[in-house]
């Protein structure tokens, strides 16, 4: 039996300049580990990449819906600045999520929209080293800590796709962990 078998995991990018080397490494290997894995975006047309890939989301994310999913995670790159920091939708699932007990995700930058929705409040995360993104993270109530992955209840955060393969590691032993 395949270690992520039944387990269904979404992944979700901004709909332009999320960061390629994270999608690139994240998805097959959950999928190589049995997971179902869909791709939403903030449109169904093709995300682009900073590094010039592309995705075709599976759906929006305002169609998504957090009990559908075992786990939400949010992948960085500039764009999850530019369109998923203070997207509505995105919030929305989030905190659906968290309110369902459901696993959270974010790498590089992506945890700020973790912060913007409500759900780090006395939380331990990690997040890109830049000034912007630490501040925000405090100012929401996160516990900054300094260190590449940071696990604190469902919540995992990572602060640079360097680390995307550690970020992979925690994030399936949780799911593992799902009856």
């Amino acid at each position: 039996m395949a270690r992520l078998e039944d387990k269904q995991v979404l992944l979700v990018v901004g709909q332009k300049n999320y960061d390629d080397e994270e999608l690139n490494q994240l998805l097959p290997r959950l999928e190589e580990e049995g997971a179902d894995v869909f791709v939403a975006s903030n449109r169904l047309e093709k995300a682009l990449g900073r590094l010039g890939g592309y995705v075709t989301p599976d759906l929006a994310i305002e169609e998504a819906q957090a009990g559908d999913y075992h786990a939400i995670v949010l992948l960085g790159g500039y764009g999850a600045r530019v369109y998923l920091w203070n997207d509505a939708a995105t919030h929305k699932l989030v905190q659906e999520a968290a309110q369902l007990g459901k696993i959270l995700a974010a790498s590089s930058i992506a945890p700020v929209v973790l912060a913007n929705a409500g759900v780090l409040r006395g939380k331990k995360a990690t997040v890109f080293p830049d000034y912007n993104s630490a501040i925000i993270l405090r100012e929401k109530g996160a516990e900054l800590v300094h260190e590449d992955v940071v696990i604190d209840d469902n919540i995992i955060t990572s602060n640079h796709h360097q680390v995307i393969a550690e970020f992979t590691e925690a994030l399936m032993e949780k799911l593992e962990q799902i009856e």
